[in-house]
């Protein structure tokens, strides 16, 4: 197991190789490895931007080659540094080498509860995993113009339904300014930054502990939970009950 992060973490102390980069220097180790990869030296600079000592990327590279089945999961830091798309670009064509040498598969660690599960699903119903648009009856799929991001930085939107995600915590400043400001409802299991915006909280039900429901695995398997006990609310069932009950009132309003 190989850990790269900056912090010093318990994953990190489990590891067989630590590799400490410094914060955001993602890009210049994906492409360094790469480059050692094909057989090449890295510039010397790659040390002093990363701060990783080139033997010890060397070692990364033939740990990699020497495994069987190797996997890379990356977080969300990956996308959220400098570089942006262009790390997860970088680490594309990291693993399109590797895959030259032995098997490797990359997949990502999300931030909240079973999102892989929804991006799952909504490929399978509309042949995109986010940023769906439907305002013309049909599934639009634009990063960049109908992500949850985009829609509040331009202010596209003037009312927000959020779902078990405390989004006012983990969007940039002026997306999350706006949120605020627009009249926001709440759906979630606990008090968070998110729920103390919104105008309308509803109260959510713990999956796979008082309700059924499956869940998505890293390696995108899912997993169907019994629950062990009932929802503590005698008006719903769980989130999808609450869900379908909303949905029911919209069609009887149109």
């Amino acid at each position: 197991v190989i850990c790269v992060d900056p912090r010093k973490t318990p994953t990190a102390a489990a590891s067989d190789l630590h590799v400490q980069l410094n914060p955001n220097s993602d890009y210049e180790l994906f492409n360094a490895l790469s480059t050692i990869l094909n057989g090449k030296e890295p510039h010397p600079s790659a040390e002093a931007v990363t701060g990783v000592p080139i033997p010890d990327m060397k070692e990364m590279v033939e740990m990699m080659k020497a495994s069987n089945f190797g996997t890379v999961y990356v977080g969300l830091g990956v996308g959220s540094s400098y570089g942006k798309h262009r790390n997860v670009e970088a680490a594309l064509n990291l693993i399109k080498e590797l895959n030259n040498h032995t098997k490797f598969t990359i997949g990502a660690l999300r931030g909240h509860c079973n999102v892989a599960g929804f991006n799952q699903i909504a490929t399978y119903l509309y042949g995109y995993p986010f940023g769906l648009d439907f305002a013309r009856g049909y599934p639009r799929f634009n990063p960049g113009e109908y992500t949850m991001v985009d829609v509040l930085r331009d202010r596209d939107v003037d009312a927000a339904f959020v779902m078990c995600a405390d989004l006012v915590c983990h969007i940039p400043a002026d997306p999350a300014s706006y949120l605020c400001e627009i009249p926001l409802v709440c759906l979630d299991i606990a008090p968070c930054p998110t729920t103390i915006a919104s105008d309308v909280v509803l109260p959510g039900v713990i999956d796979a502990m008082e309700c059924s429901g499956t869940f998505y695995r890293l390696d995108n398997v899912p997993v169907y939970f019994e629950g062990f006990t009932d929802s503590p609310f005698s008006f719903t069932k769980s989130n999808e009950d609450t869900m379908q009950q909303l949905f029911d009132r919209i069609k009887k309003m149109a």
